[in-house]
């Protein structure tokens, strides 16, 4: 497949109705609270939106995780709207070196657009309902933008996202700018939610509930003046909130800034529910997830039981960089650019020293193993021919993208944390903290209850398509999950 085209065969497949017939959904929603681990869900008893009400009547799969790494936003929120994983769908970080341009690009670079899905590979259910019923409408809304990106797919009717830089949700060329947004850009603005100060939006500020107020506000200002739900087809609205992220990144995953923060997902999420009801007609299925979790802050108690070590993430690179050149002394540094997983090292200098690639490769590699806070150290092009009996063989091969991976893919340690700004946690790793996430499907067709077998969040998109009424063939990895289905499906 192509970056903008898909084969047709596939297409035909998705053009095809999944069997069983039913009433379908008006609407399917997709929820995505960026950083929400899998206890985040249930942590707090005074719950009384949302959250409660998806956990009271909806399926809910108590082991899901994501099988990629690392766990980030971009990988994450496209392994969510394609059911694939990086080796498919082509995110494998939220950026990466482009070795023919010689530098660093952001996961939703695209040019000429500027921002756009031009790097994500591979179906999305987006595109998939739309397949089926050109007369679907997808919309996508997030403060951030690759959030957006990846979740609206290549041909959404709308995708908007949160521009910190001057406070107001925007998008970019390669999407249609709907007219009511700059009246709605106004009003936010008139309320001082998200005050400017000094040309931008301050970081405090968005490390309060006061993100995800505002990109709820305009979640619902797009249902009520795109008519969402209420068409004769099927619309699909796709919403991710950030705020958890950052909350988390600055203040961690334990303290009163958190819990105050998934209190007011709880409850925005509550009223967007009776709004998504009543513009359906009742007719709504809505499936929540998460990009990825994050490692308990070893300040915290449930840090200090799992004994985490801070790391500062400047003299841990610093750290790697000093280690190969006390193997190697070079004028240039090695590591030209550190997307932990990834590491991409200097191929040209090491060619110029009469190196063979692949006798440097391991030996980087054996050195950068020693480093504190690493578990292991890969050299990328051997991950195909891993053992399968590797732990890590499954998950490197799903991530692993010749094109776009490092020469290197490091293991951060289970219970290291690399991240220098007290008292804030990070993500990652394929470790159970980062990888363990929530996975709800509730509403229109679904059985309500717990099932703690293994599943995957990738098994989000399969399973929606088939309440929607078409097939999404699985991912490797992926499955329909048949048992949150009613019988009448």
């Amino acid at each position: 497949m192509t970056r903008r085209v898909f084969s047709a065969a596939f297409l035909f497949v998705l053009a095809t109705s999944a069997a069983g017939a039913f009433e379908k959904p008006r609407l399917a929603v997709v929820v995505v609270v960026d950083q929400m681990r899998a206890d985040y869900l249930e942590r707090d008893p005074s719950y009384a939106g949302g959250f409660k009400r998806i956990v009271a009547e909806g399926a809910v799969f108590t082991g899901a995780r994501h099988l990629h790494i690392p766990t980030e936003t971009g990988p994450g929120h496209a392994a969510i709207s394609t059911g694939r994983l990086p080796a498919v769908h082509g995110i494998v970080g939220n950026d990466w070196y482009d070795r023919v341009a010689g530098r660093e690009t952001c996961c939703m670079a695209d040019e000429p657009y500027g921002i756009g899905p031009g790097h994500l590979e591979g179906p999305t259910l987006a595109d998939g309902l739309k397949a089926f019923d050109p007369k679907a409408r997808v919309f996508a809304v997030s403060s951030k933008d690759r959030a957006a990106v990846t979740l609206g797919g290549r041909r959404p009717d709308l995708a908007l996202w949160f521009d910190r830089a001057v406070g107001e949700f925007t998008t970019s060329s390669y999407y249609r700018r709907p007219a009511w947004l700059d009246a709605f850009n106004a009003k936010l603005k008139a309320s001082a939610l998200l005050p400017v100060k000094d040309g931008k939006v301050q970081s405090a500020i968005l490390a309060t509930p006061a993100l995800d107020r505002a990109t709820a506000d305009l979640a619902s200002e797009l249902v009520r003046r795109e008519r969402v739900g209420r068409g004769p087809s099927a619309d699909l609205l796709l919403v991710s909130f950030s705020g958890t992220d950052t909350v988390g990144h600055r203040y961690g995953t334990q303290g009163p800034e958190m819990y105050a923060q998934l209190r007011s997902v709880d409850a925005l999420l509550g009223g967007l529910m009776t709004d998504w009801l009543k513009s359906s007609r009742g007719a709504l299925v809505l499936a929540l997830t998460a990009d990825h979790g994050s490692i308990p802050e070893p300040e915290g108690p449930m840090g200090k039981a799992l004994d985490v070590k801070r790391l500062d993430w400047e003299a841990f690179a610093a750290g790697l960089e000093t280690a190969l050149q006390k193997r190697w002394p070079a004028a240039k540094p090695w590591i030209v650019s550190n997307q932990v997983p990834h590491l991409y090292l200097d191929r040209a200098q090491s060619e110029a020293m009469g190196m063979d690639r692949r006798a440097f490769l391991q030996e980087a590699a054996k050195i950068l193993s020693g480093s504190e806070g690493v578990a292991r150290v890969v050299v990328a092009d051997s991950i195909p021919s891993l053992d399968a009996a590797d732990p890590l063989a499954l998950p490197l091969r799903r991530s692993y993208r010749p094109d776009r991976s490092g020469d290197l893919l490091l293991i951060v340690a289970e219970n290291y944390l690399l991240h220098d700004k007290v008292p804030g946690t990070s993500h990652g790793s394929a470790w159970s903290y980062d990888s363990h996430v929530p996975l709800v499907f509730w509403g229109r067709g679904v059985k309500p209850g717990r099932y703690g077998e293994p599943s995957a969040v990738i098994d989000l998109a399969p399973t929606l398509a088939r309440l929607l009424g078409f097939s999404y063939p699985p991912g490797d990895g992926a499955a329909v999950r048949l048992e949150a289905l009613s019988e009448s499906r």
